[in-house]
């Protein structure tokens, strides 16, 4: 029997167009016969992950409309990996819901995995993307914006009683002062289910970037995480946070604001000689030279800091 997995998110920009792209191909090379849809209607870009954009003539408002049969759609990325594109001149207003899920459940009985790449947010397209899902994944990132975000949408789950959904954090560091740690981000939105922690890849990233995705070999870090997440999948078992966090790569070293720019000598003695609060600055008058005007706006900017 099949399972429609939808991939979503509390907001845009998360890498979840990256985690479908990855599980549909990390699922395919474990034997199982894969169908990736995207369902972000009028904003499509997992054929970008594939490669396939210059391959497009039918989408899934084609089905619907019975311009085109579903093989003239589904475009075959690799043996057992199968695409379908969102319409481009299409938003979900503008779409039949009840016939996009009717093609999507007929087509599912083709595969044993349809995964959706669905659109952020909580809005009226997210709920018809999901509506027929067997689970949804909250992609997350290691940012405060990004748990917020998805503790809304996941509070908007439980309201409704949907329970069928885990969270799934992407694009994770070790420990680090810059970003969110795995341990603080699920203090913070405790989540009953724990789909992976997949790490920072600069290899997937740039694969990504070059729609060549299905060629980066099993061995890269990501696609070792992804076999956690194939385990949870199938056997609904979550293993230990610390094994899952043990193929995070280190942080990037990220200067602070103050180390940005280096003051040259000049600057410290404006700085020391003649550093201006805000209100001195509202009481001096326009009559200054460009140097002058120059220095303090400089000043300002120091006290601002």
């Amino acid at each position: 029997m099949s399972a429609i997995i939808s991939i979503a998110s509390g907001k845009g920009g998360v890498g979840k167009t990256l985690v479908t792209s990855t599980l549909a191909i990390s699922l395919q090379r474990h034997g199982y016969s894969v169908l990736a849809v995207d369902a972000d209607m009028g904003l499509r870009n997992l054929d970008l992950m594939f490669g396939v954009q210059d391959e497009i003539l039918y989408d899934a408002v084609d089905i619907i409309k019975q311009r085109c049969l579903p093989n003239n759609a589904i475009l075959a990325v690799s043996p057992g990996l199968d695409f379908l594109a969102a319409s481009q001149k299409h938003t979900w207003e503008k779409i039949d819901a009840s016939s996009y899920q009717y093609v999507l459940e007929d087509l599912a009985e083709h595969y044993d995995y349809v995964l959706l790449d669905c659109p952020p947010g909580r809005g009226q397209a997210y709920k018809k993307a999901v509506a027929i899902a067997d689970y949804i994944f909250f992609v997350v990132e290691p940012t405060w914006t990004s748990m917020r975000d998805t503790s809304r949408v996941m509070q908007f789950c439980d309201k409704h009683k949907k329970f069928n959904y885990a969270i799934l954090l992407n694009n994770f560091y070790q420990p680090s002062d810059a970003f969110v740690s795995v341990r603080t981000m699920l203090d913070m939105l405790d989540p009953e289910h724990l789909a992976g922690i997949l790490p920072h890849s600069d290899v997937i990233q740039r694969a990504a970037q070059q729609g060549t995705l299905v060629a980066v070999p099993e061995s890269n870090p990501f696609f070792k995480s992804l076999e956690r997440t194939l385990v949870y999948i199938k056997k609904g078992t979550e293993l230990p946070i610390s094994d899952l966090e043990a193929l995070l790569p280190n942080a990037p070293d990220i200067a602070l604001p103050q180390e940005e720019t280096a003051i040259s000598e000049d600057e410290i003695a404006v700085e020391e000689g003649s550093a201006l609060t805000k209100q001195n600055i509202e009481k001096k008058s326009a009559g200054l030279s460009l140097r002058q005007r120059r220095q303090e706006s400089w000043s300002w900017r120091r006290y601002r800091r």
